[in-house]
């Protein structure tokens, strides 16, 4: 008896959980921080070991961070050199964190790098 009601307990929450896995609070970073410096570092040097470029970052525009239950993303608005041109790119950074060990650093993924329709400012 005591186990079905311990089972009632968790179908009940399942739709709960799911809602709170799915909650999304969006922060505007700041483009100074070292934290926002590493992930912007991260995403051109992703870009440059899949692309074979060359890209440089010269200056990061803005940083928006979307806090997930199971992960952060990152949106990025750079301002990258090629050896020619200074161009406007807009990368996207996904946070995977380390549940099995917190010991281990977090692990980032680049989930999208393209050249922005905006102009450079």
């Amino acid at each position: 008896m005591r186990t079905h009601h311990c089972l009632s307990i968790i179908i009940l929450m399942l739709p709960f959980s799911a809602f709170l896995a799915s909650l999304i609070f969006a922060v505007e970073l700041e483009v100074e921080s070292p934290e926002v410096i590493d992930i912007a570092n991260f995403a051109v040097n992703e870009q440059n070991k899949r692309s074979n470029g060359i890209l440089n970052l010269v200056r990061i525009l803005s940083c928006k961070e979307d806090l997930h239950i199971i992960g952060n993303s990152y949106f990025l608005d750079l301002l990258l050199h090629n050896g020619v041109h200074i161009n406007r790119y807009m990368a996207t950074v996904i946070e995977r964190p380390n549940f099995p060990s917190i010991l281990r650093p977090v692990q980032y993924e680049l989930a999208s790098f393209e050249l922005s329709p905006y102009p450079v400012p």
